[in-house]
């Protein structure tokens, strides 16, 4: 009896002194790791010109990844759950389009254009909710396709017209600060990344999406409705577009045809650089808010240094595969859901 407890002491012991200290386990959290990224980038561009630590200058960063922060959020609970959404930047567009067009000819008022944005994001994110969650189409097929789709609808919509006469009770919220540097529609968008972040940590339905993402099946066999899961994913996923639509039309005061055209990749760009995983299983709303930040903020500085808009694309293509480098060597040879141990056991049983 004494022998046992002493080789479990000893066990925990060594345990203990086999984890990393609890510091060093904070600075492996994504979120941690690209705040500290932003603070070298905007420190070198500040060295290198200083107006860019100016209030103006951080209000546009800040009000110019609203957007694809939400973009990013709705991407989050996609990806979590071991999907992908290809046309959030199309669905963006459409909102954009109609709602513009009901604040340009019909006065609609701020309130109400964030409910038709919604709206509109909800009916087309339910279009790939059902092609992946009910059809079984495979998502990066099903929503290559809607992308296609909904792009081609945004040309329908305008007719060859565009939106650009949005009053300045609602394009102020994008240029107004509350304070130096913080911009109104930046704290307008804060609950959403909140109440996100809560939805996926302290739900069963957020803890459903990582079980999902994880491994699918064991969540079938775990009571799980898997379907359902997805589904409801993507149409998060549009309801954020949606939103993201209206937050277009208030920072830039005006949309096209072809709104939204480069956001698709741009917001899954923010989500893998945030820490949520191609794989699945592994992210966070904070992931998203971050990696967006660091995105602006990156494109921000290579203007400052004359880089050429050309270039912008490949820079972030760079920033994405140095992330999925980065999950894939610290994510490898990790056991999911502990099988692999439970494979062991009953191996020893059967001997």
């Amino acid at each position: 009896m004494t022998t046992a407890r002493n080789v479990r002491s000893a066990s925990s012991a060594w345990r203990e002194l086999s984890m990393p200290p609890r510091w060093a386990m904070l600075l492996r959290r994504r979120e941690i790791l690209v705040s500290a990224a932003i603070v070298v980038v905007v420190a070198a561009s500040t060295a290198a010109h200083p107006y860019f630590w100016s209030s103006g200058n951080l209000a546009f960063i800040f009000a110019d990844s609203v957007v694809i922060t939400l973009l990013a959020l709705g991407e989050s609970f996609v990806m979590i759950g071991r999907g992908i959404d290809l046309s959030v930047g199309a669905v963006m567009g459409l909102s954009a389009i109609v709602v513009g067009f009901r604040i340009q000819n019909d006065g609609l008022t701020l309130l109400p254009a964030v409910l038709l944005g919604a709206a509109v994001g909800i009916v087309f994110g339910a279009g790939n909710a059902v092609l992946v969650g009910l059809v079984r189409l495979p998502p990066i097929i099903a929503t290559l396709g809607t992308l296609s789709v909904y792009s081609g609808l945004e040309f329908v919509v305008t007719n060859g017209n565009q939106v650009d006469t949005i009053p300045s009770s609602i394009t102020s919220l994008g240029s107004d600060t509350v304070l130096p540097g913080i911009p109104v529609i930046l704290l307008l968008i804060l609950p959403f990344v909140l109440v996100s972040a809560w939805v996926l940590r302290y739900t069963a339905f957020g803890r459903s999406v990582y079980a999902v993402g994880d491994d699918a099946e064991a969540a079938y066999r775990a009571g799980i409705a898997v379907r359902r899961v997805q589904f409801l994913t993507y149409v998060i996923s549009g309801l954020f577009a949606g939103l993201g639509g209206v937050a277009f039309l208030v920072y830039t005061s005006g949309a096209s045809s072809t709104t939204g055209v480069n956001d698709n990749l741009t917001a899954i760009a923010a989500a893998i650089i945030g820490g949520t995983a191609l794989t699945g299983g592994v992210g966070g709303a904070f992931g998203a808010l971050v990696g967006s930040v660091f995105l602006t903020v990156t494109l921000t500085a290579m203007s400052f240094a004359h880089v050429s808009d050309v270039w912008q694309p490949a820079g972030v293509g760079v920033l994405v595969l140095l992330a999925v480098v980065y999950d894939s060597r610290t994510r490898a040879g990790r056991p999911r859901a502990g099988r692999p141990r439970r494979r062991a056991k009953r191996q020893r049983g059967a001997r």
